[in-house]
């Protein structure tokens, strides 16, 4: 009875100890996976910090240089250096271009101020630039339709096109 007795205690015992390493071992391994996951959300977070994946970043030195040479070849009293635009209105517009147009691209326009456009008459004649989202919803396939397919057609519902930045000099 004794020898059977203690033949059950070491086989729980030895249950015991299984059952207790095979749990360390599959907590090591989810801890594992889990700090895997975290340095990869990092990784990510980290490649938007260092701005790695924004295809089409240029050095300073390539930006000075093209400026230099916009400066050189564009020259008068209609001359337009930059225009700036409200990162926050730039957010906004983004927003409703994906939401609401389901643009995946949007196209940067030059123009010029006339007589019916000029936010001012002094930027008359001057050079600007406006921003475009490609319509994917559009009933007649024109991407620059503001119609989003919905047939409401309701003005001032939103513009697939942003022009209001200021302009210097």
């Amino acid at each position: 009875m004794k020898n059977l007795l203690s033949k059950r205690f070491l086989a729980l015992g030895v249950i015991a100890s299984l059952s207790f390493t095979a749990c360390q071992k599959a907590e090591t391994e989810s801890n594992a996976l889990q700090s895997n996951k975290k340095d990869a959300e990092m990784n990510v977070i980290g490649s938007v910090a260092t701005a790695s994946a924004i295809n089409g970043l240029i050095s300073e030195s390539a930006a000075a240089r093209m400026q230099a040479t916009y400066k050189q070849n564009y020259k008068g009293k209609n001359f337009t250096e930059y225009v700036v635009f409200d990162v926050e209105d730039m957010e906004k517009y983004i927003k409703q271009l994906k939401s609401k147009y389901k643009s995946d691209k949007i196209y940067v326009y030059f123009g010029e101020y006339d007589e019916v456009t000029a936010p001012k008459s002094n930027y008359k004649g001057r050079v600007s630039v406006f921003f475009l989202g490609n319509n994917k919803r559009s009933n007649s396939g024109n991407f620059r339709s503001q119609n989003v397919g919905d047939s409401t057609g309701v003005p001032g519902e939103g513009s697939n096109y942003l022009n209001h930045g200021t302009i210097w000099p």
